[in-house]
């Protein structure tokens, strides 16, 4: 392909190893459209692993997060209904004693 022609920028991600890895970004490769794009990332990224996955994107699709969004990154900790600890220490206390309690009533039946 001719330098300076219509060629977009394409990111390329792949997943190597097993269906259950991540998809990871392997590079970047330019080409006039998105299957000589697939086509490319498919010769310069999977020769040498085997390859389960490639995802082949126009890097103008691709958002990326800036200084600003930093703040926003590190948050992750206030949602704790997100997290896998939830339900909270206090409501799982709550559901040992009632249960306990049940068992308790049942004994003495």
């Amino acid at each position: 392909m001719e330098s300076g022609g219509d060629a977009t920028a394409f990111e390329a991600f792949a997943r190597f190893g097993g269906w259950d890895k991540p998809l990871q970004h392997v590079g970047s490769v330019r080409a006039a459209d998105p299957e000589l794009a697939w086509h490319a990332a498919k010769e310069a990224y999977t020769r040498r692993e085997k390859c389960l996955a490639l995802w082949v994107v126009p890097r103008s699709c691709v958002i990326m997060s800036t200084g600003a969004d930093v703040t926003a990154l590190l948050a992750g900790g206030r949602m704790t209904y997100r997290l896998p600890a939830f339900p909270s220490a206090r409501r799982r206390a709550r559901r040992e004693a009632e249960t306990a309690v049940e068992a308790e009533e049942a004994t003495l039946l």
